[in-house]
């Protein structure tokens, strides 16, 4: 019993130290955390609006029903004409986390879309899908072959019908559809609040 108890207090001391390790390292490193996101955040506004004024514009956050858009921006430039409405949006799936920037125009159709946070897995593939989608990048997209030799599938006893109905949903699959979801919900918002 006494060598039970004494493993008891050893463990429940290491386990102490630790939490208080990581309560400090949280304390040091969140301040720096949250400037770095700033920075991100107003880096790509004004990738997307080089004519940003962050006086001019306005943070309508507060006029937000869906729980997955964070910020709302009426972003305007110096002379206070609107350029466009700015939307944070995040969601998450199985796979990781995505926020995305996506810039409305005034005739709400999507300007571009950018990321903020890709913590999928293959983010790669899911910033293809962006850059294709949305043309929010001019760099050029390239598609994988998995039939690398001009290969054709073999399909078996399945027609080609039945191969097309079959679900082959990956994980890049399930990220382009998160993206295409956000962005609809960012869309779907600037519809809504210009009735």
């Amino acid at each position: 019993m006494k060598n039970y108890l004494r493993i008891s207090v050893i463990l429940g001391s290491i386990a102490l130290v630790c939490a208080i390790i990581l309560a400090a390292l949280n304390m040091l490193t969140s301040p720096i955390i949250a400037k770095n996101d700033s920075k991100k955040e107003t880096e790509t506004i004004q990738a997307i609006y080089k004519d940003y004024d962050s006086e001019k514009s306005q943070d309508v956050t507060n006029t937000v029903t869906n729980s997955s858009i964070t910020k709302k921006i009426i972003a305007k430039d110096k002379d206070g004409k609107l350029l466009g409405t700015l939307y944070i949006v995040t969601g998450k799936n199985a796979y990781g986390i995505i926020t995305l920037m996506v810039a409305i125009a005034e005739n709400n159709s999507v300007h571009q879309v950018e990321f903020l946070e890709n913590g999928q897995s293959f983010a790669s593939t899911v910033k293809s899908h962006v850059k294709s989608s949305y043309n929010s990048s001019k760099e050029s997209v390239y598609e994988l072959n998995p039939y690398s030799k001009n290969e054709q599938a073999e399909i078996g006893d399945l027609t080609q019908s039945e191969v097309s109905e079959i679900n082959v949903k990956c994980g890049a699959t399930y990220g382009a559809t998160l993206v295409k979801d956000l962005v609809n919900i960012a869309l779907s918002d600037a519809k809504g609040g210009n009735k």
